[in-house]
């Protein structure tokens, strides 16, 4: 069971990585935009942003390396007993899955207008439609159900508390970018803002 929980986790991370690049490499040849415009920020904001991911991305590949090769240190890599069962490494390969789709959704739908960051050189088209109707971070919630899954297959406490900070850092860039496309949109986006929810459909 170890054996495919493995292969669960990188299965889904290697979806991720290769969602994120092709999506990349395509809008750069469709435009000459690079949309992961974080990096070459400004604002202190933005840029301790960067690390910060940085740094979650490097305890993220840690993290699958050591709960991979079945490594321990007290309790930390220890697994919820209740959780460790086959049922729930499906549900928590599946609770991925559907997270990986929505991000895929999120970047089609956003198109040309898809960005990892604040890009203040350029002014985004707003979209509202689809999801985009309901919820103004569908690409978020997405990365949330991922992280999640990855909880349910290994359910340690170093998979937890990634996922606190995750979350924590992730909703600190959502209310930078809400307030960013604020004053680049004003009126229009506040509307907007005011009849959807952040993450859930008519629910946050």
């Amino acid at each position: 069971m170890k054996t495919l929980e493995n292969i669960f986790v990188i299965t889904l991370f290697l979806i991720y990585l290769g969602l994120w690049k092709i999506k990349q490499l395509k809008q750069i040849k469709n435009t000459g935009v690079d949309p992961a415009v974080i990096g070459k920020s400004t604002s202190s904001i933005q840029k301790y942003f960067y690390q910060c991911t940085n740094i979650l991305t490097l305890y993220a590949v840690l993290m699958i390396v050591l709960h991979s090769s079945q490594f321990q240190l007290g309790s930390l890599f220890s697994r919820i007993t209740v959780l460790d069962q086959f049922l729930f490494d499906l549900i928590g390969f599946f609770t991925g899955l559907m997270g990986l789709s929505l991000c895929f959704y999120a970047q089609v739908k956003m198109g040309n207008s898809w960005r990892v960051g604040v890009d203040t050189n350029a002014k985004t088209d707003l979209i509202t439609t689809g999801l985009y109707k309901y919820i103004r971070n569908p690409t978020y919630l997405g990365l949330f159900l991922l992280n999640m899954g990855l909880w349910l297959i290994w359910p340690t406490w170093t998979v937890f508390l990634f996922n606190l900070v995750f979350v924590l850092l992730l909703d600190i860039q959502v209310r930078c970018e809400e307030d960013y496309l604020s004053s680049m949109h004003g009126s229009k986006y506040i509307e907007y803002k005011k009849r959807t929810k952040r993450y859930i459909p008519f629910i946050y």
